[in-house]
């Protein structure tokens, strides 16, 4: 009776590690689509549309004036 326990305790718990791990796997191979914010895409894309070629975002930015090498 005890033996009988003590494998189906055994068969439990390798099934459950089993369901387990297959979770950990799925998680890991997640869509990258999943990660994108739409809205936040949307609105960058809305941004960038309108700007001309030549622009760059970065025009009369001079640097940050805060850290090491600050002016």
């Amino acid at each position: 009776m005890m033996a009988g326990m003590l494998v189906a305790l055994a068969i439990f718990a390798v099934a459950y590690w089993l369901v387990r791990r297959g979770e950990d796997i799925r998680s890991r191979h997640r869509s990258p689509s999943h990660d994108i914010d739409r809205d936040v895409l949307e609105r960058a894309e809305r941004e960038v549309r309108d700007l001309d070629i030549d622009h760059h975002p970065d025009d009369g930015f001079e640097g940050d004036d805060w850290g090491p090498g600050a002016k």
